[in-house]
């Protein structure tokens, strides 16, 4: 029987047409079809610079909290180091997926932990505006991240997104109570898809290899 890969940053890039600026709903479903048939996507140089700063900040804070001799930053050294702290015991990159039926169609979930500690699954992200611009509450809540996340990792108690511009730390925290399902996300992704005559193109470009 077939199976169909599903990752939280496809999930991520449907959800984003529904959670875009107004105005937006035209290029946000452009970029989702772009995940959908899976074309890379084209970045200028501000928005490559933005990624690369966030691969960098991460490993740094890996680095740290593995106890590996590095360089100190010079702009992001405190939020580095705060975030490291909480991450002494973790297990870092950690691949995990689960299988799961739904609507009749066997998916594969399928993605990488950040950290993962003592049933605690930490995601680090970096903000590169300073904290006092942005407005952080609640900002992951309808991530599909951590629902994802608790499915296939049951034993998980705790989702804490760990975020730093490189000087502050915010931390926005779940437990599985707190979110929907991996399987009633899937539901409304795949509902979505048939309503859009898409499911035929995401099954040509996601059937998971046997």
């Amino acid at each position: 029987m077939a199976r169909y890969m599903i990752t939280q940053s496809l999930l991520s890039s449907w959800l984003y047409i529904f959670d875009c600026w107004e105005g937006q709903e035209e290029s946000a479903m452009d970029s989702f079809l772009r995940a959908l048939r899976k074309e890379p996507e084209e970045l200028d140089e501000e928005r490559q610079q933005i990624i690369q700063n966030g691969i960098d900040f991460e490993q740094a804070v890996y680095a740290e909290a593995s106890g590996q001799l590095r360089e100190p930053h010079p702009k992001w050294e405190r939020g580095i180091c705060e975030i490291a702290s909480f991450l002494k015991d973790a297990q870092f990159q950690v691949k995990v997926w689960r299988e799961i039926k739904v609507a009749g169609m066997t998916f594969l979930v399928y993605g990488i932990l950040d950290a993962l500690c003592a049933g605690v699954i930490s995601d680090v992200k970096f903000k590169n505006k300073s904290f006092g611009s942005l407005d952080l509450a609640g900002n992951y809540l309808n991530s599909p991240q951590h629902p994802l996340y608790f499915f296939m990792v049951p034993e998980a108690r705790l989702f804490r997104y760990m975020v730093s511009d490189g000087q502050d730390l915010y931390i926005e925290q779940y437990e599985p109570e707190d979110c929907i399902t991996a399987g009633e996300l899937i539901l409304h992704f795949i509902q979505f898809l048939k309503a859009n005559n898409l499911l035929e193109t995401y099954m040509q470009y996601w059937q998971a290899r046997s």
